[in-house]
């Protein structure tokens, strides 16, 4: 092939190049106006064959981030009970109010999860009961938020769970954990009791709500509205004007 025709051969290559892209930009250009004209249902259409994708992707990522935090809640709930353990043990063995106050402070560290060992613990012998209040209201005044409302629920509770010495004794951390909007629950509970007067029907019926209702009297009721009284006018001292 001569040069003249070789170059003749490459011109026609290139036209017929050039012929193809611009057919192609046309096609794009008539796609993308026929997408206007048709509006959102266009476009909805042009993307469908790619949603289900995109869709199984995000759910992908969404599924794997979740079972990773799941697992990892597990873990630290697990790694919890451990610690948690030791400290409880150590805790029971407590001969004297330094150990047992350590050990107390110890558990508040996790926060709202040692609430119910220390609630358990007020009805051990007289050093038990005062670390477990030490380490109630350290809870309390760490996280009032996430504490109080256990608290109140607590002194609500009419499932036979708790003494009525561990109702005062949380009535007293009420008020030392700054539970304001537990006020409403510890007023109620005075009307309650103020409501018994000296009827002993009545009485011996509202102390079904204590693990221990044959303990529960007049001298009983008098000590717990007392405390009432002491806390609702610490939270109430601290209540915005």
């Amino acid at each position: 092939m001569t040069d003249t025709n070789q170059r003749i051969a490459d011109l026609e290559a290139r036209v017929e190049s050039a012929l193809a892209i611009d057919a192609r930009f046309k096609a794009v250009d008539s796609e993308l106006a026929e997408l206007k004209k048709s509006g959102v249902r266009g476009w909805l259409h042009a993307i469908a064959p790619f949603a289900t994708s995109l869709a199984l992707l995000l759910v992908g990522y969404w599924l794997n981030d979740s079972v990773k935090a799941a697992m990892a809640r597990e873990q630290l709930d697990l790694d919890y009970v451990k610690d948690m353990r030791d400290l409880i043990k150590d805790f029971d063995a407590s001969t004297t109010q330094p150990v047992a106050d350590a050990n107390a402070i110890g558990l508040a560290m996790y926060g709202k999860y040692a609430i119910l060992p220390l609630v358990q613990r007020l009805e051990g012998g007289d050093v038990a009961n005062l670390a477990a209040e030490k380490g109630l209201v350290l809870v309390g005044s760490n996280d009032p938020s996430a504490a109080c409302p256990k608290f109140a629920a607590i002194i609500d509770d009419k499932g036979r769970r708790f003494p009525w010495q561990t109702h005062k004794t949380i009535v007293k951390v009420m008020g030392q954990s700054a539970c304001l909007k537990t006020i409403p629950d510890i007023a109620a509970y005075k009307v309650e009791l103020t409501a018994l007067g000296g009827d002993a029907q009545s009485l011996s019926k509202f102390a079904q709500r204590y693990s221990q209702p044959e303990g529960f009297d007049g001298e009983s009721i008098a000590n717990l509205r007392k405390q009432i009284d002491t806390t609702l006018d610490i939270l109430k001292s601290q209540v915005p004007p």
